[in-house]
């Protein structure tokens, strides 16, 4: 195939781990829509790399290639997300996924090792993508050489929802050549291991290939759609000559990263990449101008501008546009994304946010635009005009950046929900000449995100080119009168207010005019002009180990988390494929209220490869996947609508479509035709519900109970306040969204499903598929993350494809993608509360009314605000109360368990209540927290679960002097009066929560547990009830069985979970599935113990392995098993935590961070330090995004769920988390109720996190004081940089020097 022209092929090659593939367009089953991600994992078998998004939003299939600099012939290596990469443009690459670093056989990569022991795998999902993010920043650096700056960029498009992100960044900053001496320290003891499971493979492991230059080629593939490989223009213009004349619509392919934001363009039937073409790669500087090709990537621009900017005279503004790229999407995005490419998607779509297309605008640079119309041929041309520009047949050959001199002022911004990873609310560009304090000539005043048609404030611009001096007051104001008058924001949620929105572009211009003349500001103004500081994060953790040679109370790392670091530890989807296997994607419902009319798959049934559509027709037993709960439920849940049945929300299932691979099935599903009847305006919000239900006087039949106590007549109550507190929902985020595989066999089924309660999967299945549960054979290895919503739901996912598979006798594999994962299932329950308490001078409650509903969804099976009034009373005297929880129902999904499910929403009431008490009095909070503290013989405030006494110390006073000292508390306190009084547009907020959270087994405690020792060698294996989710219960089990026989660990195997063993179980939640696996473990260890003692008795000091052969000999069995119950009386208990959160606002943006975080929780005496301290960390920064950047919303007028992937919903990520984040694991303080005196550790941290919450309201009130408004004040969450803005009250008449 030579250079010249476009050469007909049918194969292309690359190499994956040293292995060259061929895919012949011929006879393969590769399309110009597959995806390099499933290449790798169904056609490789490679199923280390995972898949989630499909959008570049989570990282977790990011791979490391090699490929060649078009322009240059030099070798370039990066990270990409294989989910958005073509197969076909992977010609010539030398690709990488995990397998290729190490493995349990060769030995493991330095990076694997590193994060294994530096425990930052939980549920492992995430782990592959992050060790190919750092595996490709290693290698793109000369001899591997990177820096902790370097290390802490690397990470925004890597998504982790289990372990707050720290000991990842740990891991990977001891890898840096400036790394701080105490990571290093941990790598000194990483090594000194003898014991260490991730052993670290010899030597460097494969030598990668070369990768190899493209060539032109032309593809046609085997549905009639051309693929054309060019490196140079000729070849371009002449694929776009021949599609125009074959009537093929074109797509031009270089990073295809739009296609995260924009997923269903097309069809295409003619793809032209352009990777290969030196004209488009090429920059240049001149003493004139700075030159990129169009198809320069981001990543390679931001790095050209920063070396441009030091070494060029003229061109020191760039640095400014090379600091914002840093902030488009991420790392793996930007790797690929091209500049062109961003601004072809804001040609196409005058809506999109475009960062590229503002920066250029405001720097005045040009396009050069190539056709092969010889009229044209290249065009210079602006952006604005560019816009307006016919671009069919059409390339952006390359991008003009003007030298200026140093009086050009260059400023940019990006305000976002989240700081890495978000699209802009408002992105701005400003470029002023400034000469002796006055603009010089018309400045450049740029904004995205207004409106389509609005780019400059063009009335502001000239306002000012005849008002020069800016540093004049009157003038500012002038100018932003004009502002306000020219912007006019459009409103689509759920993007941010048109007022917030309107309100940036005149606070943004304002930190514009302050940087460049902070001489002129006073000192308190000048904190407006810069942008919030971030500095480097950092983090300690301090907990007590076990010095003995004890297997338990050590900081032992994961069980499975080398074969996670490696890729080998296997989920459900990388279950190889059967031959006649199917799959199946669910139809949806498109209104959010009415009646199934009809069903049409015609259409879709037509196309190769779609079998059937199975509806409610096909469900032989009862559907209902929800008949078997806890308790009685309320209402059905359907497993499909039936035409003629109620459609209760937008995104509810009407049927499963079954095709021979996802692709299909996809492509297909969007050919069924719904027809619906009735249909009427949904209730999406809790507060319409409450008012439709007061309105039709039925608010009485929705409280769920009364729970009152007596009161304190010692109190005087003189002082009686009111007020309320709105709580949103949240998304779980686990990154192995539900799926499962079913297959039928001669009995009844075999479902593999990540569940974390198999018995509800079991059982319900058995209803609607009317068999036997002894027919249903359910095994669960690993999940990939729960958090509750594993609960439940998988037995919707579950019944659908078991009715499936006994429907058409063959396998049946559903994988939701993540916009139908959140679509149609439920989340965390949104609530409203109301209080009214009493209390006297110093702030003790001498009375407390409240009512708390919460929002169910659909039906209220799940309501828990019970939960949440059992929680309410946290650390404090519960006299005088009388607490009403209550539910209502919307048109949206039943909504379901997450992580510390009413809980957190009881402990933010009573603090919510402790905060307004401190405020009306004006006293410290924690002087009404203190005079409130329950103590020893006070009353627990009567639920359903009984009342009692309090017959232990409370240990929050002991907590809090701890912190005193440990957080340095008080000189805190000082400093953040000290910097709200002498910063106007910066405040600090600060908040100290405890935490009392109740464990008990009232709902259950059957986790069944069995042991086998194998006669032959004496290992042993284990499996039990409980579901391995990250939370490390395997490895508290393994360290229990080791210290039992007093055997390595190396010895011991945890097999699957499965319900022949754990039949019956209960769900895996609520923190007490590790503690209780490990209490059952321990008992038929004993048990075993009892039978090996006559042995024993027998031989002289035997080996383990001798005294198991001597066993087996005299016929004692070996195997054990044991189903914790009543008979062993397990003791509730309380877990103790404090959390001190610090955080800093932006008021001129709304923007914040969250500078330090200092958390200490009582673990008992913790059976497994690294595991509870992940649990820790990686708890408080899931309920950190609940409070702040996750956001759920929906259309008010149809119902959609409008937050639906990650291109909306925003959970945080390795820059949101505490720059200083210090955790300690309270110190001798074991519990003497506890198995093995450990205590659980996952949900109780996160009820603390509302310390977040009030750090901003306190930050808020701040900022609030200084406009002379001292009133308290409803602030709703989460809390986001818009809700920021509305509480600050700030106004541009504000904006001052």
């Amino acid at each position: 195939m030579g250079k010249g022209s476009g050469s007909n092929a049918s194969t292309i090659s690359f190499t994956i781990n040293g292995k060259e593939y061929h895919v012949d367009a011929n006879t393969s089953n590769v399309n110009s829509e597959t995806m390099l991600v499933d290449f790798i994992r169904d056609h490789a078998s490679l199923k280390g790399t995972k898949v989630m998004c499909r959008e570049g939003g989570c990282g977790a299939c990011v791979v490391t290639v090699r490929t060649k600099d078009a322009a240059i012939g030099a070798d370039v290596t990066k990270g990409i997300n294989s989910c958005m990469t073509p197969v076909y443009s992977c010609q010539g690459w030398d690709i990488s996924t995990v397998e290729d670093l190490g493995n349990k056989d060769v030995g493991y990569d330095v990076i694997q090792n590193r994060l294994v022991n530096f425990h930052g795998t939980q549920c492992g999902y995430c782990t592959p993508g992050m060790i190919m993010s750092m595996n490709s920043l290693r290698e793109s650096k000369k001899d591997g050489l990177v820096t902790v700056k370097e290390v802490e960029d690397n990470f925004d498009g890597n998504i982790c929802r289990c372990t707050g992100y720290r000991p990842i960044l740990d891991a990977f900053k001891s890898l840096a050549v400036d790394a701080l001496e105490d990571l290093k320290r941990k790598c000194d003891d990483i090594e000194d291991c003898a014991s260490c499971p991730c052993p670290m493979r010899q030597g460097q492991g494969r030598k990668c290939d070369k990768a190899k230059p493209k060539e032109n080629s032309t593809i046609v593939l085997a549905n009639g759609s051309v693929w054309t490989t060019a490196v140079d223009l000729k070849v371009v213009f002449q694929a776009i000559k021949q599609s125009n004349s074959d009537g093929k619509r074109m797509r031009f392919v270089a990073g295809n990263t739009s296609t995260g934001v924009y997923k269903h363009e097309g069809p295409y039937s003619s793809y032209i990449e352009i990777n290969g073409i030196p004209e488009l790669k090429q920059k240049k500087v001149d003493s004139c101008e700075v030159l990129l090709g169009g198809g320069v990537t981001l990543t390679a621009a931001i790095a050209f501008f920063a070396d441009v900017a030091k070494t060029k005279a003229g061109f020191e503004y760039v640095a400014q546009i090379s600091k914002h790229m840093e902030r488009i999407a991420n790392v793996p995005v930007r790797n690929n994304a091209t500049i062109a490419g961003n601004l072809m998607i804001k040609h196409a779509h005058h809506d999109f946010p475009s960062d590229v297309f503002v920066l250029l605008e405001t720097a005045g640079a040009k396009l050069t635009i190539a056709s092969s119309d010889c009229t044209i041929g290249m065009k210079l041309v602006t952006m604005m005009d560019f816009l307006k520009t016919d671009m069919n047949g059409k390339l952006i050959l390359s991008v003009h950046f003007p030298k200026r001199s140093t009086d050009y002022h260059f400023r940019s911004f990006k305000i976002t929900r989240r700081f890495q990873n978000a699209h802009a609310y408002v992105n701005a560009g400003f470029l002023l000449k400034v000469v002796d304090g006055k603009i010089a000539e018309q400045p450049r005043i740029c904004y995205g995100g207004i409106n389509p048609q609005f780019v400059h404030a063009t009335a502001t611009e000239e306002f000012l080119a005849k008002n020069p001096d800016i540093g004049n007051d009157q003038v500012l104001q002038n100018a932003f009168q004009i502002l306000d008058k020219e912007i006019k924001p459009d409103f689509h949620p759920p993007e941010a207010i048109p007022e917030y929105r309107k309100f940036l572009t005149q606070s943004l211009l304002y930190k514009t005019i302050l940087g460049i003349l902070p001489g002129k500001a006073s000192q308190h103004i000048k904190s407006g002009g810069p942008d919030i500081p971030r500095s480097i994060s950092k983090g300690t953790q301090v907990f007590e180990s076990d010095k003995s040679d004890s297997r338990l109370y050590k900081a032992m790392p994961k069980y499975e988390g080398a074969w996670q670091a490696s890729g080998e530890a296997e989920y459900t989807t990388d279950i190889p494929k059967r031959p006649d296997e199917l799959f199946g994607v669910f139809i949806l419902s498109t209104i959010g209220s009415g009646t199934l009319k009809s069903i049409d798959a015609t259409e879709a049934l037509a196309m190769p490869g779609v079998v059937q559509l199975i509806t409610a027709k096909d469900i032989k037993g009862k559907n209902n996947f929800m008949e078997f709960f806890f308790f009685p439920t309320a209402a059905p849940q359907p497993v499909f609508v039936n035409v003629g049945d109620k459609v209760s929300y937008h995104g509810q299932s009407i049927g499963l479509l079954l095709a021979e691979n996802r692709q299909i099935a996809v492509e297909a599903s969007r050919k069924v035709k719904v027809a619906y009847e009735g249909v009427t305006k949904p209730i999406v919000d809790i507060m319409d519900a409450i008012k439709n239900v007061e309105a039709a006087g039925l608010l009485p039949k929705h409280f769920i109970g009364t729970f009152t106590s007596e009161g304190d007549p010692s109190v005087s109550v003189n002082h009686t306040i009111s007020g309320d507190m709105k709580i949103g929902s949240q998304y779980h985020y686990f990154m192995e969204t539900l799926n499962c595989l079913c297959i039928p066999r001669e009995d009844g089924i075999d479902m593999h499903i990540p569940t974390q309660w198999m018995d509800h999967t079991q059982n319900n299945l058995a209803l609607v598929l009317g068999i036997p549960c002894s027919s249903i054979n359910i095994q669960v290895k690993r999940i990939g993350g729960g958090f509750g919503g594993k609960i439940t739901q998988p037995a919707h996912i579950a019944a659908a494809a078991a009715v499936a598979a006994t429907t058409v006798r063959q396998p049946v594999r559903i994988v939701l993608d993540i916009e139908t994962n959140m679509k149609m299932l439920g989340r965390r329950l949104p609530f409203y509360m109301k209080y009214e308490v009493g209390f006297n001078d110093v702030g003790k409650i001498g009375n407390l009314k409240t009512e708390i509903f919460c929002d169910a969804g659909f039906t209220p099976n799940e309501a828990d605000s019970i939960i949440a009034a059992m929680h309410m009373q946290n650390v404090y005297k519960a006299l005088g109360w009388e607490v009403k929880p209550g539910f209502v129902t919307t048109n949206t999904a039943t909504n379901t368990s997450v992580r510390a499910p009413g809980s957190v929403k009881g402990v933010a009431l009573i603090e919510n209540i402790m905060e307004h008490i401190a405020f009306y009095l004006k006293k410290e909070s924690l002087l009404v927290r203190q005079v409130n503290f329950i103590e020893k013989g006070d009353p627990f405030l009567p639920t359903f679960f009984g009342g009692g006494n309090f017959e232990e110390e409370n240990q929050i006073p002991r907590l809090v002097e701890e912190m005193k000292k440990s957080g340095d508390y008080e000189n805190r306190k000082k400093f953040v009066e000290t910097f709200n009084k002498e910063n106007r547009w910066k405040k600090r907020g600060l908040s100290l929560i405890p935490v009392k959270f109740h464990v008990g087994y009232e709902f259950g405690c059957n986790f069944p547990a069995m042991i086998a020792i194998y006669h032959f060698d004496g290992t042993v294996s284990c499996t039990h009830g409980g579901v391995e989710m990250g939370q490390g219960l395997q490895t508290k089990v393994l360290q229990t069985i080791a210290q039992s026989f007093q055997i390595p660990m190396d010895k011991i195997k945890l097999k699957p979970t499965n319900n022949f063993v754990g039949a019956n179980a209960f769900s895996s939640g609520g923190s007490i599935a590790s503690e209780v696996c490990c209490f059952a473990a321990l008992r038929a260890c004993e048990t075993i113990k009892e039978r090996l003692k006559p042995i024993l008795e027998k031989l002289e000091n035997p080996t383990w392995e001798q005294l198991i052969a001597a066993a087996h000999q005299a016929k004692i069995d070996l195997t054990a098993s044991y189903t914790p119950g009543p008979k062993d009386d397990l003791k509730e208990y309380e877990v103790w935590a404090l959390a001190l959160a610090e955080v800093e606002i932006d008021v001129l943006t709304g923007e914040y961070k969250v500078a330090r975080t200092d958390l200490i929780e009582d673990c008992g005496k913790s059976l497994s330090p690294g595991v509870d301290l992940g649990q820790i960390e990686g708890g408080y920064i899931f309920g950190q995004g609940m409070w702040t950047t996750e956001r759920i919303v929906h259309c008010k007028e149809t119902g959609e769920l409008l937050t639906n992937r990650t291109w909306e919903y925003k959970p945080p990520e390795t820059k949101d988390i505490p720059e200083d984040f210090r955790v300690s694991l309270l110190k001798d303080a074991p519990n003497p109720h506890g198995i093995l005196r450990s205590k659980a550790t996952g949900e109780p941290i996160l009820c603390a996190t509302v310390a977040v919450y009030f750090a901003l309201r306190n930050a808020i009130t701040a900022a609030r004081a200084d406009k002379g408004n001292t009133e308290w004040f409803k602030l709703d969450s989460p809390i986001t940089p818009e809700d920021v803005y509305q509480h600050c009250l700030t106004t541009s008449t504000d904006f001052k020097f």
